[in-house]
């Protein structure tokens, strides 16, 4: 007896195994399509964890200290010995320029080519860097060559040395020994920053560093009075960082500077990688839940199948608890075969990415027993948990349909004929339920951020209510047409919308694979083309050649007459720019409004304000809410004023309210008329604050502008102000509008692949729905046939159904597809993307047509075959 049992588990293995084997080709859909989910997963999954352990490992060397305050002019010197008295302290200054690449003479630079020809010089924008002799505080500068910082930008053979980032030497193809052009002065590239401990994630973006010494600022001609300069103090302290904080706050409560502590930043990073990561993550969990419905039917398929041999197993005496513990055993392989096959190619591409990477996504060192700890945390428990969700999604979906094979009755073996049950046992039921919400909770607790995830779950279901609700509408509507006028007496459109209404339609399963898949072509279809059409139409007819920043009032009129002498067709619009801080909501000092909360306190009060003036309005504001105005600023009164949406929204300010600015030790007093919202990609200053004309005379000393030339004059343009006036920050359009494209392709890129991922997952579950009904379509047209209906009949009545499951697929998705790009495109983007419906209902109908169309036609084939040979294998 104890060698009967101690044998059955190893016999029901082999049976398990051998039978599986038998038919292993009816369950390609079923691996195929748990194998596609899976690696999604297990690729996003480890992904997120090693940019999660490479950006978040030490959040000090990201911020440069424990603390860092931001200001616009130096500390006062108070503030500064406080500082030195509770840590150490280090300054960093950086100011934004333009650069060139090019082997410029002494006599050019000093203005002798004052036509702006430069034989072929590119600029490109740069941040200048200023560290002191304290930096870093933590982390480690490494350059090459392996030399101090202080040697490397000494001066040598005349010429101050300048490090430079790779990429940016790249950029302007120099490298070490060659020469730059850093306004009015030259450099010789000494080294390149091989790693920063500091460097901004923006940076690749906004502009590469280039570290220079103290000395060298001078030779540049970039830093003249009302200069756009930023103080960067890193503080490192060994005390107690909230204690610190209400200490420097209490010392010094009145601060116009913005304080970030190593522990907020590295929260903000966190939650915004959560939410990002999370957000793909639920992509992938989405294309296996859609790989899941091919799992149903595809093992609904394979048990249709062995549904004699579990019948004769039961005749010829085997218990039940034995057969159930056998398909359930092969389910389980399946999932298993299938999680480890998905995990290894998910974690395989993971990889290659970081390999792509490079040293941007390094990995922090550490012991043996910390390099054995990041090994088990990124790659092992990765594929530990995509092999747990293949055999979870593999048992939640494949248990219904199991249920009701296994409660099929041996007695159909007599009549020639075994059918599985129409309903599951109500104890594989609660099984169902409880599988089902142990598959959620493990999902909301392996999601990095459980709050989206409850969200989409919600989410689901409501669609998943929303769905249910429309196929029955469309099966009632179905039942309705065929009863009446539309159907009439016509055979071929009576049997199409039988075939919709039927209780094993095809219609649920359609819409659930192909739809959900659609649904998402069409999100990205509309967001594409709502990028394209405004990077290719609207912005190129609307926007100037060249972007100005950074023009002093007595550099107004030689960059006109300068510009107009290259190209007299030019028009220069300039708008003044003041740069300020709020002190006051409603009368009330700002720390006092938010005192409850001293983090939001210290953004809020660090926070800078870009004003400007309406002036016709160049950057096509929105109005949210309230009226522009027509009159200039009255004396001795407060301003009328406009905000942007998001800064209002955060303050909760409205129409109606005063607010108060400090800059420049004056005050500007202002009450809000309305509220507007940029024109995101074409906008060009980000404004956070319009005022009435007049009100910022007294502040203004610097402007931003726009000139409307052609983009060969705005590179000659661009180049004279470089050697005129080195201090301008110039942009050409032209530049951004490539540099935008290349973004969007790599954009649209990654959308494709995520839609083209759940469109093939959404294929294989049709192809699964197709063998599920193709034998029963076979056999149903073939004794049509024998009763005398007509080949070209059926053929119509298949291609009816064909047509209308696309067309409800089109509408479904279309309308889905819209609701989800819609308000991303006009919250996101600013763009408007609901004229572009009919680009998205175009993808859908023409993907949905030929992949039902594809399924269709082996049927159709198959209709030419001998009848009785079919009626006999049915």
């Amino acid at each position: 007896m104890k060698s009967e049992k101690s044998t059955r588990p190893f016999w029901m293995l082999t049976f398990a195994i051998s039978d599986l084997r038998s038919r292993i080709s009816a369950l390609k859909v079923f691996l195929a399509c748990l194998i596609l989910g899976v690696t999604l997963v297990a690729a996003t999954a480890s992904l997120y964890r090693v940019i999660e352990q490479s950006l978040l490992a030490d959040t000090r060397t990201l911020l440069g200290g424990d603390v860092e305050l931001e200001a616009s002019e130096p500390l006062p010197d108070e503030v500064l010995a406080w500082i030195r008295a509770t840590g150490s302290l280090s300054l960093v200054r950086e100011l934004d320029t333009m650069v060139s690449g090019a082997a410029v003479s002494g006599a050019t630079v000093s203005g002798a080519n004052e036509a702006g020809d430069d034989s072929g010089a590119s600029f490109v924008r740069a941040e200048i860097l200023i560290p002191d002799a304290a930096y870093p505080l933590y982390g480690e500068l490494q350059l090459m060559p392996d030399q101090p910082l202080a040697e490397l930008t000494a001066p040598k053979d005349g010429l101050w040395g300048a490090i430079i980032d790779p990429l940016l030497a790249e950029r302007l193809g120099q490298s070490i020994g060659d020469q730059i052009q850093i306004g009015a002065a030259i450099f010789r590239i000494s080294g390149l920053i091989q790693a920063q401990p500091d460097r901004s994630l923006m940076a690749n973006w906004r502009g590469l560093p280039i570290m220079i010494s103290e000395a060298a600022v001078e030779a540049t001609g970039l830093i003249r009075p009302g200069s756009r300069v930023d103080y960067e103090y890193r503080v490192q302290t060994d005390r107690d960082l909230d204690a610190w904080l209400n200490e420097f706050e209490q010392a010094f409560p009145n601060t116009r500077w913005d304080t970030t502590t190593f522990a907020e930043r590295s929260e903000r990073l966190s939650e915004r990688l959560d939410q990002i990561a999370t957000a793909l993550i639920l992509i992938a969990f989405t294309t296996l839940f859609i790989g899941g419905l091919g799992v149903a039917n595809s093992i609904h398929a394979y048990l249709n199948e062995k549904l004699g041999t579990i019948a004769t197993l039961q005749t010829l005496g085997l218990r039940r608890r034995p057969l159930v513990a056998i398909y359930l055993l092969q389910i389980g392989l399946l999932g298993s075969l299938a999680g480890i096959i998905g995990g290894a190619i998910g974690l395989a591409l993971s990889a290659a990415a970081l390999g792509l990477a490079g040293d941007a996504l390094a990995l922090p060192g550490s012991g043996d027993t910390g390099v054995a700890g990041q090994w088990i945390a990124l790659w092992l428990v990765p594929l530990l948990l995509s092999w747990l969700f293949a055999v979870l999604t593999a048992y939640v979906f494949a248990l219904p349909a199991l249920a009701r094979a296994l409660a099929a009755s041996p007695a159909g073996l007599f009549r020639g004929r075994v059918q599985a049950a129409s309903h599951e046992p109500r104890s594989w039921r609660i099984a169902s339920y409880v599988l089902l919400a142990v598959y959620i909770a493990a999902t909301l607790f392996w999601l990095p951020s459980p709050q989206l995830g409850l969200l989409f779950l919600l989410a689901v279901v409501l669609l998943w209510g929303l769905l249910e609700g429309l196929i029955k509408g469309l099966q009632r509507a179905a039942k309705a047409l065929e009863d009446r006028g539309f159907a009439g007496r016509n055979f071929a459109r009576r049997l199409a919308l039988a075939n919709l209404h039927r209780p094993d339609s095809p219609l649920r399963a359609t819409l659930l694979s192909l739809g959900t898949a659609l649904t998402l072509v069409v999100a990205c279809t509309l967001l594409v083309g709502t990028l394209l059409r405004a990077l290719e139409s609207t912005i190129p007819a609307e926007a100037p050649a060249l972007i100005l920043y950074e023009v002093f009032s007595d550099q107004i009129d030689p960059l006109k007459s300068g510009l107009e002498s290259l190209d007299p067709a030019s028009r220069i619009e300039l708008l003044p720019m003041v740069r300020a801080r709020l002190a006051a909501i409603n009368n009330e000092p700002i720390a006092d409004v938010l005192a409850d909360n001293s983090q939001a306190r210290r953004e809020a009060m660090g926070d800078e304000y870009k004003l400007s003036y309406l002036s016709g309005n160049p950057e096509d504001l929105e109005l949210v809410s309230g009226n522009w105005w027509s009159s200039p600023a009255p004396e001795g009164e407060p301003a009328f004023m406009a905000m942007e949406d998001r800064e209002a929204n955060q303050l909760g300010l409205t129409v109606g309210d005063t607010v108060e600015f400090q800059a420049e030790g004056q005050t500007i007093a202002a009450e809000i008329r309305a509220i507007y919202q940029q024109k995101g990609l074409q906008t060009r200053f980000w404004f956070e604050g319009v005022l009435q004309d007049g009100a910022l005379d007294e502040l203004t000393g610097r402007y931003v502008g726009v000139v409307y030339q052609t983009d060969s004059a705005a590179k000659t343009s661009q180049q004279w102000l470089a050697r005129n006036i080195p201090n301008v920050i110039t942009l050409r359009t032209a530049d951004w509008l490539e540099t935008a494209g290349n973004l969007l392709n790599k954009a649209t890129a990654g959308l494709a692949t995520v839609a083209l991922v759940s469109l093939t997952a959404s294929l294989l579950v049709l192809s699964s729905v197709v063998s599920v009904s193709r034998r029963r379509q076979l056999y149903e047209a073939n004794l049509l046939y024998c009763l005398g209906a007509r080949h070209r009949a059926i053929w119509q009545s298949m291609l009816l159904e064909t047509g209308l499951l696309t067309l409800l697929s089109t509408f479904f998705a279309t309308v889905l597809g819209a609701l989800i790009a819609i308000p991303l495109a006009s919250l996101l983007l600013k763009l408007p993307a609901g004229d572009l419906w009919w680009l998205g209902a175009l993808v859908a109908g023409a993907v949905s047509s030929i992949a039902l169309l594809a399924g269709l036609l082996p049927t159709l084939r198959a209709l030419r075959l001998n009848p009785a040979l079919l009626l006999r294998e049915g």
